[in-house]
């Protein structure tokens, strides 16, 4: 955002707020938005890059994908910032929740909710020293079946604490004036594996993260 002056011959001043174009944008998150299992569009992610890459010269939005297999809260704040700043982005966009609410054998949450709501206010709180333009996303849902626990590692995921974590997620966007999509519920069928989305999954989120993108003039 920037201030537009204008001045009128009688002597007037009219000071405007123009919002600035967004350049780039920087997503982080876990192995959702890093792609998983969308095996003919590489994820919602590069559906996105997709949807602009075509365009050209100012309407052009550079769209990196920053996000990996096992993210949580912790990993995003490990690393976000020199990652944003070593690409110049104007804009971050971060899907997270899922990895931190699920749990092991011993029942103790990957990132505890008091934690994760600390981590979230953390992330805010740099994230606004380097741009004002930042969403949070979550995925609250899975196919129950299938991921209690994965077939993969002995970790479990429920629907009840994806959407506890999310909810969580979207109180601190709230109180801290962020932007936050919550991804409408996944069907069973657009899951890969119980967790990870399919093509249509990704599709899905996509089209709900587009949507919301234009909305809010980001592309």
């Amino acid at each position: 955002m920037f201030l537009a002056i204008t001045r009128y011959k009688k002597g007037w001043i009219c000071y405007t707020f123009v919002m600035s174009k967004i350049e780039s944008i920087c997503v982080f998150g876990d192995s959702t938005a890093w792609g998983a299992w969308d095996m003919e569009k590489g994820g919602w992610v590069n559906r996105l890059w997709l949807h602009v890459a075509e365009r050209y010269m100012d309407k052009y939005v550079a769209v990196y994908n920053q996000s990996i297999s096992g993210g949580t809260t912790e990993t995003i704040l490990a690393r976000f910032e020199n990652e944003t700043k070593a690409r110049e982005a104007d804009a971050l966009i971060f899907q997270t929740g899922a990895n931190d609410a699920s749990y092991g054998i011993e029942g103790n949450f990957v990132v505890s909710e008091a934690l994760f709501r600390k981590n979230i206010e953390e992330i805010i709180r740099r994230a606004k020293r380097i741009t004002p333009n930042i969403i949070f996303t979550d995925l609250r849902n899975c196919d129950e079946s299938k991921t209690m626990p994965v077939s993969w590692v002995p970790v479990y995921y429920s629907n009840q604490n994806m959407g506890k974590y999310s909810t969580i997620m979207e109180m601190a966007c709230k109180e801290n004036d962020v932007l936050f999509l919550d991804i409408a519920p996944l069907p069973n069928t657009d899951f890969e594996d119980g967790l990870h989305p399919n093509a249509s999954g990704h599709e899905k989120i996509f089209v709900q993260v587009r949507d919301f993108l234009r909305e809010h003039k980001w592309i």
